[in-house]
């Protein structure tokens, strides 16, 4: 029996990943997650390891990274609903996606231990 591959380790590495966080302005889930992505242990985690990228999916001014508007990027990555979370790796290979909110302690662990972010505050 084959041993199930080992989750890449990013930021030990120093390679970076996207996290897409797809909300809405009235989405009051979307708000209970954003207080995670706010919470100061999730910082520290994410610091440096990840880019995270707010995206309005109501939003109609193109967002830079990828030349589109948020209600267009709603569709180039299939959301239906929100809050959605999206780990993106290299070259724009989904590593994980979130639909609704988790907690702190989920996300944490999802960071830590499913994307493989190497970070000393992920063990505390």
């Amino acid at each position: 029996m084959t041993a199930p591959a080992a989750a890449p380790a990013y930021g030990a590495s120093g390679k970076n990943i996207r996290l897409l966080f797809f909300y809405r302005e009235d989405c009051k889930w979307c708000r209970m997650m954003d207080s995670v992505l706010d919470d100061p242990s999730i910082k520290k985690i994410l610091k440096g390891n990840v880019n995270l990228e707010k995206i309005n999916i109501y939003g109609t001014v193109k967002l830079i990274r990828e030349g589109q508007t948020g209600t267009e990027l709603k569709r180039k990555y299939g959301i239906f609903g929100i809050p959605t979370l999206i780990f993106m790796g290299t070259g724009n290979k989904e590593l994980l996606r979130i639909p609704g909110v988790v907690t702190r302690e989920d996300f944490k662990d999802l960071v830590c231990h499913q994307i493989g972010i190497k970070s000393s505050f992920c063990a505390k």
